[in-house]
């Protein structure tokens, strides 16, 4: 029965108004659902709990099956309950059965994009446009509503990073759950920052080199400062040097950090595409 304004029973004629024209503000997750029905019973109380505790991410709108049949054969429910969601007037996703809480919530959170979500979209268009302050108050408003979204960390250190603000990047990274750590997005940050620990000074590094070719430490240290620098090509040309001269040196070191910058890039990066032929010529030559 209905608990909140989250929470309504809609039926045949109340269909349309209530459900259709509705879901293109917000998402509506039809449950059908029968009296009589066990697993039905389970399952409400859970639907209820979720639209109240989300309160406006999406609208619960319960159906009683036996009442109105033909919106059951509309909606091609062959089994109870059974939940769609509607957005935009179409069915986008569905389940049936009794799912426990977890399972809900994991079915919701892949559907419904949070508050959060919604925020680090909007502040990664404004931070490609260059509006780094817009953006960063976007993540921050983000964060007060979800202190672990993964988007926002990330969103707010990669500014911190650009802005030269390294040891509030690591602040930022500092939350990431390890599910968030675990996303592109972070281990690309993680690689970025710690290239960036290498502050030794270029036109040293490369007096260094020149005087000492052999020396794969200064050649390695040379790669490292010039991708720091963000002139990744030439860093890259130094590691792969490093790998000619001896694949083996310190455990791959040189190759581990060819292949961290890959990981910075994005394997999709030209530059990433370009040096792993590279790579693989000094690897397989």
């Amino acid at each position: 029965m209905a608990a909140s304004q989250w929470v309504i029973n809609v039926d045949q004629s109340s269909f349309n108004q209530q459900v259709i024209e509705p879901s293109y503000r917000v998402p509506v997750l039809v449950d059908f659902w029968a009296p009589w029905c066990g697993p039905c019973r389970a399952l409400g109380p859970i639907l209820e709990k979720l639209a109240n505790e989300m309160a406006g991410r999406f609208i619960l709108a319960k159906v009683n099956s036996d009442e109105n049949p033909q919106l059951s054969q509309q909606f091609g429910v062959q089994g109870i309950p059974a939940c769609k969601l509607v957005i935009e007037g179409a069915i986008v996703d569905a389940f049936t059965g009794a799912l426990p809480e977890s399972g809900v919530r994991q079915f919701l959170d892949k559907a419904i994009p949070s508050a959060a979500d919604n925020e680090a979209a909007q502040a990664a268009l404004l931070a490609q446009r260059g509006d780094l302050l817009g953006a960063l108050e976007l993540y921050q408003k983000g964060l007060a509503e979800q202190p672990d979204h993964t988007g926002c960390l990330v969103g707010a250190a990669s500014i911190a990073l650009a802005q030269g603000k390294d040891a509030e990047a690591s602040a930022f990274m500092e939350r990431l759950t390890p599910k968030g750590l675990n996303s592109d997005a972070a281990k690309a940050l993680q690689n970025k920052l710690a290239f960036r620990q290498t502050n030794q000074d270029v036109e040293t590094l490369r007096q260094d080199v020149a005087r000492h070719p052999d020396n794969l430490d200064h050649r390695i240290t040379l790669g490292q400062a010039l991708i720091a620098q963000e002139q990744i090509e030439a860093g890259l040309e130094q590691l792969l040097l490093a790998v000619k001269q001896d694949r083996h040196y310190k455990e791959d070191h040189a190759r581990k950090l060819i292949l961290k910058v890959f990981e910075m890039l994005g394997h999709a990066h030209p530059i990433t595409s370009h040096y792993r032929g590279k790579l693989s010529q000094v690897l397989f030559t």
